[in-house]
């Protein structure tokens, strides 16, 4: 079957590369938001929002604009809603990149981009897998709606609007995660612990754009220390690359995304550690004494449940000015996580560093059973065309699908494939958009069934 499709996919194929890079090529990171603007979230978001709107009213598509928040692609008719749900925006641009970010690049078979992985190579795989099925003449027995929103990676206020306007969906599923079928997905929370210091060594801290990011660039201006050559002793000693001009030390990490912390160089923290051996101040304090708690155990939150794992913490945005500071994390939690009194346990733990604790947001966890149509549904169409029987997984990241009763994430990371969202030269398998189209076709035949 799979050959079958390809040499259907064959006259597709280069509008598809054609339409994923003019989609890559429109930087839409979040610029600031603004409620009742015409572009809500930037001039990007909007651009990308009117070119996917564009390309599927130009394909017979019914193209809807959510308010310039979001958008989607229907075609189908009856009572019920099958909501495949994805993303236009993506995250600053941090790091050291090889290529500029927003000018794709194909190599050794991947395309380099950011947002070719997060989600814009699987959005455009999804606007393939329908287009096909639409030009074949595939008529569902529901709605199939293609939804695509411009604030999934600050909040989803997007989604939120959307929502509001349309309500609930009968089936749902994301592609912004990983094969073959996500079906849980921890709770996640952003806390902001804000202090005061009386020292006078400490000048500024800046890192961290966005919670969901480790940091990969800190820096620190300081006064009547000088530290170059422990500094560099620091560096060397730990393997990490920085540097110092005038009165500012910097040091550079490695980005990864906030579920996965363990996989990044957290470089607020490594900084932190540095500067805390010879200046006393409690956000140093903090930084140093936290280091390296990827699970929260040193903040006294930590939690393991046996099926969806442990709890992740991400020490994420670092701000230090006239001696206050605050500090940003993303925290993300299994089923049997006691929110409400682990946020007791931290803010009692954060006092010794002349600190309060603030909750910022809170989604819980989310859960639809592996028996489930629609997990079935979306595993056969996965193992149809893989023989891989890799059971269903829960995940420390969040998607759309957690918004929706009956949602699930689906696709398109592939086992065992090599995961650069949310870093520098993020990149996707050109050859594994491809397979998903046709996945994501069979999972859509198969729901409607």
């Amino acid at each position: 079957m799979i050959k079958n499709f390809m040499e259907n996919f064959r006259p597709y194929y280069d509008n598809f590369m054609k339409d994923l890079d003019g989609l890559l090529r429109i930087p839409s990171v979040l610029d600031e938001y603004k409620e009742n603007s015409d572009a809500p979230f930037g001039k990007g978001n909007k651009d990308a929002l009117l070119y996917m709107l564009s390309l599927g009213e130009k394909d017979g598509f019914k193209a809807v604009n959510v308010d310039n928040y979001a958008g989607f692609l229907e075609f189908g008719e009856g009572d019920k809603v099958l909501l495949i749900l994805c993303h236009l925006d993506v995250v600053p641009t941090t790091g050291n990149w090889t290529n500029p970010p927003f000018e794709p690049v194909i190599k050794d078979g991947r395309i380099y981009a950011r947002g070719s992985s997060d989600d814009k190579g699987p959005l455009m795989a999804t606007y393939y897998a329908l287009k096909m099925l639409k030009d074949n003449g595939f008529e569902p027995n529901m709605k199939i709606r293609f939804f695509f929103g411009c604030d999934e990676e600050s909040g989803s206020r997007c989604l939120e609007r959307y929502i509001e306007k349309y309500g609930e969906c009968d089936y749902g599923f994301s592609p912004d995660a990983g094969f073959p079928c996500i079906y849980a997905e921890k709770g996640i929370s952003g806390e902001l612990i804000s202090g005061t210091t009386k020292d006078s060594n400490l000048v500024s801290f800046d890192s961290g754009t966005v919670s969901n990011v480790v940091p990969d660039v800190a820096k620190a201006e300081i006064k009547s220390l000088n530290l170059e050559k422990e500094f560099s002793e620091y560096l060397k000693n730990n393997n990490l690359d920085g540097k110092v001009e005038e009165n500012t030390y910097t040091v550079y990490g490695k980005a990864a995304h906030g579920s996965i912390p363990e996989t990044g160089i957290n470089a607020a923290l490594h900084l932190g550690r540095f500067l805390y051996k010879y200046i006393d101040n409690e956000f140093l304090s903090f930084l140093s004494s936290e280091f390296g708690d990827f699970y929260g155990d040193n903040l006294g939150i930590g939690y393991i449940d046996a099926e969806m794992g442990k709890v992740s913490n991400n020490l994420a945005v670092f701000k230090y000015k006239n001696n206050e500071f605050k500090v940003v994390t993303n925290i993300r939690y299994p089923k049997g996580f006691d929110f409400d009194e682990k946020m007791k346990v931290l803010e009692k733990h954060i006092e010794k560093y002349n600190a309060k604790l603030t909750v910022l947001s809170n989604s819980k966890c989310h859960y639809v059973p592996k028996y489930s149509h629609l997990v079935q549904a979306l595993l056969k169409a996965y193992r149809d065309m893989t023989g891989d029987l890799t059971e269903p997984m829960s995940i420390g990241g969040g998607t759309y699908a957690r918004d929706f009763e009956n949602a699930v994430a689906f696709g398109v990371i592939f086992p065992g494939e090599t995961e650069s969202m949310h870093m520098p030269d993020e990149s996707a398998s050109i050859e594994n958009l491809i397979k998903s189209i046709y996945i994501i076709q069979e999972a859509v035949k198969n729901i409607c069934d």
